[in-house]
């Protein structure tokens, strides 16, 4: 009984530690070749650091110059059929926003809603 107890207890600190690295923020540099926006903010071409904190299928997603927060929002998790080699940033046509972000050697992306689909904006 005793080693049942231990195996279990073993299992429970293995799962505890899995989920507890899934639940760090994350971080990951892009580069936007063009003028853009995201949540409203403009966000001039240029080399940023994204950091994002997924929980479930949301994310809350922060775009940093250097240690300046340049803007922030939400977003949600998708999964990509095939990982991109490197990140990759998808513009909407008609207003430049950002639509999606997709990670490098990571079969995951976050997606964006823009503005003007955000009820009627």
């Amino acid at each position: 009984m005793k080693r049942l107890s231990a195996q279990c207890s073993v299992l429970a600190l293995v799962l505890i530690l899995a989920l507890s690295a899934f639940a760090k923020p994350k971080s990951e540099n892009i580069t936007l070749y063009q003028d853009a926006i995201v949540n409203g903010t403009g966000l001039p071409a240029g080399s940023y650091v994204v950091k994002y904190d997924v929980e479930g299928t949301n994310a809350q997603v922060t775009f940093m110059q250097g240690n300046k927060e340049v803007a922030s929002t939400t977003g949600q998790l998708k999964t990509l059929p095939k990982k991109p080699s490197s990140n990759q940033v998808v513009l909407n046509n008609e207003d430049r926003s950002i639509a999606e972000i997709d990670f490098g050697g990571k079969d995951a992306a976050i997606t964006f809603e823009s503005r003007s689909t955000m009820g009627g904006e």
